[in-house]
């Protein structure tokens, strides 16, 4: 995960990764900083899990591990029948 710094943030501060990504911004520019370290993909995954959720719920009506496995996966596969329909 990736949290972007402020725009007044310092590069001689804080941890030696968040140092680099200071650097980054102030060489590359926000936007080829954000394409390089994956920021803003987050948001694309939570609302991928969100809608799943929505649509199934949050609990497996199965008991045993396998039946567990076998829901998932038939949810799973309707989910994707269903956003690229």
């Amino acid at each position: 995960m990736v949290v972007k710094p402020r725009g007044n943030a310092r590069s001689d501060t804080g941890s030696l990764s968040r140092g680099v990504a200071v650097g980054m911004i102030r060489e590359l520019g926000y936007g080829m900083w954000a394409e390089f370290s994956g920021y803003g993909r987050r948001w694309a995954v939570e609302t991928a899990f969100s809608t799943f959720k929505r649509m199934f719920g949050e609990h497996s009506l199965a008991r045993s591990m396998d039946c567990i496995t076998r829901e998932l996966v038939a949810k799973v596969s309707l989910y994707n029948m269903l956003v690229n329909m």
